[in-house]
């Protein structure tokens, strides 16, 4: 089967969960004997040669950041999400074009809700499937009180109406629309008071070799995730105001390290509080955090999976989470393959327990790291992924 991708952001070097994603779906589907062609917009720093190697065939449009905005300011004027705007360009839509007629893809996959227009501009609806991946709107919903660039969040309350209805415009047009978390297919239903046959469930899995030898520095903490998200910097902050101070008022040496790509300036400028470190994009993951102590992740504005709880946990570091997280999760438990705290003491003192106590930590560790060796691999959570939107016809 050829089938074409449509994604907004090139997908190579892998820096983020959302292109860690729709790589590893590629990965699955080459293995499977289909034939990849790849449609995606550019910026810089993208690795041609990488993607190459994974996929068929590789078009793709610089992005252009006048057009990006024109576009989201025309696309909000007609009741439209700003973000698919944002990523709208007449040049990639004429490729999209060349590539439908010269190539006759069987299949195409969106991935998230941005690139739906140049679907629905070709009419291909019955042959595509929306890698959605999150339930924008539960973010939305989510984010009221979120801290992070006053732009983004006056953007984010703008949007939140939009995207509303048009997922439930994307969920009433296409065959099949996945999900990585049942928590957010449960809302999309009840926020609509129906249910979707539309929907599917496929979470993410991530790569876990044999548990690593960890050195872990007590004095050492982190948090993993792509930085440009609003979620992602409201959980930095947070930790920094309320959470990071208790713990350093017992251990004054600590230091916590941020690490993930694009961090934005008013990220990078915690660095001045002293004992934080903003690292930006990393290479080697595993090669960073292998003297980590623990990996905190309190995030209070959160959709799917979180993907830096289980790079975490596969790297054998242990996790403190926030309920909003664990819940995207089943297997995680209490105190039994990690800790989970919403209040911003409970959340210092159980980085406290953990940087103290070994015996807890090599614990959580290990029972973090086998949790997702077995429930979390790509190959499990992938299986049948080709079939979603042929099963979805035959039931319509």
């Amino acid at each position: 089967m050829k089938i074409c991708i449509l994604t907004p952001r090139f997908p190579m070097p892998e820096n983020g969960g959302d292109v860690l994603r729709i790589n590893n779906i590629a990965r699955y589907l080459k293995a499977k004997g289909h034939e990849l062609i790849l449609v995606s917009f550019c910026e810089r720093d993208y690795d041609m040669e990488a993607a190459q190697r994974l996929y068929d065939k590789v078009y793709m449009v610089r992005r252009r950041g006048f057009v990006s905005m024109f576009y989201a300011g025309w696309f909000w004027l007609q009741g439209k999400p700003i973000q698919c705007g944002y990523y709208f360009s007449p040049s990639f839509d004429r490729l999209f074009r060349k590539v439908v007629k010269e190539e006759c893809p069987d299949r195409y996959i969106a991935h998230l809700l941005r690139m739906v227009p140049y679907l629905e501009r070709n009419r291909l609806q019955q042959n595509s499937e929306v890698e959605m991946t999150d339930a924008l709107s539960k973010t939305y919903d989510m984010s009221a009180g979120a801290k992070g660039g006053r732009l983004k969040r006056h953007i984010y309350n703008i949007e939140k109406k939009l995207i509303r209805r048009f997922e439930q415009h994307v969920l009433c047009s296409f065959p099949k629309v996945i999900l990585v978390s049942q928590a957010d297919i449960d809302y999309l239903c009840l926020s609509a008071k129906r249910k979707w046959h539309s929907l599917a469930l496929c979470t993410n899995g991530v790569e876990c070799g044999e548990f690593p030898t960890m050195k872990y520095d007590a004095l050492k903490l982190c948090f993993i995730g792509n930085m440009r998200t609003l979620q992602n910097q409201d959980a930095v902050f947070y930790f920094v105001e309320k959470i990071f101070p208790l713990i350093q008022k017992e251990l004054p040496a600590v230091k916590f390290y941020i690490i993930g790509a694009e961090p934005p300036y008013q990220i990078q400028e915690l660095e001045k509080k002293g004992n934080i470190v903003v690292t930006g994009f990393v290479e080697d993951m595993a090669e960073v955090i292998s003297d980590v102590c623990l990996t905190v992740a309190p995030v209070r504005v959160a959709a799917g999976i979180q993907n830096k709880v289980l790079v975490a946990m596969a790297n054998g570091l242990p996790v403190v989470m926030t309920s909003v997280i664990s819940q995207a999760i089943p297997e995680a438990k209490h105190e039994e393959n990690c800790l989970i705290c919403d209040d911003a003491r409970d959340f210092a003192a159980a980085c406290l327990q953990v940087i103290r106590d070994g015996e807890l930590r090599n614990r959580l560790a290990k029972n973090g790291y086998n949790m997702v060796a077995r429930h979390y691999s790509w190959n499990e959570k992938l299986e049948g992924y080709e079939n979603f939107a042929v099963v979805q016809k035959e039931k319509i």
